[in-house]
């Protein structure tokens, strides 16, 4: 993350004792709009890297294939994720009101085409007694802004 990066990503931190730096105007109202005093916070900016976690969370760019499964057992959907889930391959599991709800997520193949890419999933699953819910197609896309002052003057 670039410096011009990181001034405009900034946390929130209680205010220390004594503390009586003010506060951005902008970020000021956000934190009334959010219902809370804005005395009681102030800001600092990022930690080169501190956000890379969370953004690697999100997926890698690209266009992605979201599986989703219903599984009749928490089992059953565990012993899917465990045959299915590998260094591309991510999943979210939620409990629904009937089963728990699986959605892998993995690039998708061109060469392969969607279809052809599901029936992997899908051949594992519904032996484990799963409902197929189908895929959907995703684009994830990542978009960084780096400034560099100086090139032009």
């Amino acid at each position: 993350m670039s410096a011009a990066d990181k001034t405009k990503k900034i946390r929130l931190l209680p205010r220390a004792p004594g503390d009586t730096t003010p506060l951005d105007p902008n970020v000021a109202e956000a934190i009334r709009k959010a219902g809370m005093d804005p005395s009681k916070f102030s800001a600092a900016p990022y930690e080169e890297g501190e956000t890379d976690a969370a953004v690697a969370a999100l997926g890698k760019p690209g266009a992605h294939l979201e599986h989703t499964f219903l599984f009749p057992s928490l089992n059953g959907a565990f012993s899917a994720m465990e045959k299915l889930l590998d260094e591309d391959i991510g999943a979210r599991i939620s409990k629904a009101q009937d089963g728990w709800l699986v959605s892998f997520d993995g690039p998708a193949d061109p060469a392969t085409g969607d279809p052809a890419a599901h029936q992997r999933f899908a051949g594992v699953a519904t032996a484990l007694g799963a409902q197929d819910r189908g895929f959907t197609r995703m684009s994830v896309n990542v978009n960084r802004t780096v400034v560099k002052k100086g090139l032009f003057s």
